[in-house]
């Protein structure tokens, strides 16, 4: 499985938000993540309409995350970027091959993607991130 470009980006933002303790602006966030602004816009309004984020007009303004990070799914933030996990049509029972040996297989693992997904939470991207700051990464 491959995060799109979307995905990438898109959690960062989120990432970024979840890091900051105030609201950050637009042009905060382009310098942050070198995203070009018109698609860091268009990333934000994805997000602002999956109720991930939220926009606060004024000299204080700026972006600031919807909930807290523990109620934030890595599901959550790819549904809203309309990058959720697509399994193929035999997982759904759409397949034409009524003999199609994949359907068992990939609906588990479509299942098991998604039980990931769906309890990973941004704090834990957030706690895992600042666990390994003083290690280059590394633990």
């Amino acid at each position: 499985m491959r995060l799109s470009t979307r995905a990438s980006y898109g959690m960062r933002l989120c990432f970024m938000l979840a890091l900051s303790q105030t609201p950050l602006s637009a042009a905060q966030l382009v310098k942050q993540t070198d995203v070009g602004i018109k698609y860091l816009e268009q990333l934000l309004a994805m997000l602002k309409r999956g109720n991930i984020v939220t926009a606060y007009r004024g000299k204080s303004g700026g972006y600031v995350l919807a909930r807290e990070p523990k109620d934030i799914t890595v599901g959550d933030m790819l549904n809203a970027l309309d990058d959720g996990f697509d399994a193929p049509e035999c997982v759904w029972g759409t397949c034409s091959d009524i003999y199609c040996p994949n359907r068992n297989v990939l609906n588990k693992l479509n299942d098991g993607i998604n039980k990931v997904l769906d309890s990973v939470t941004l704090l834990d991207i957030v706690n895992d991130y600042r666990s390994n700051c003083g290690t280059g990464g590394r633990k």
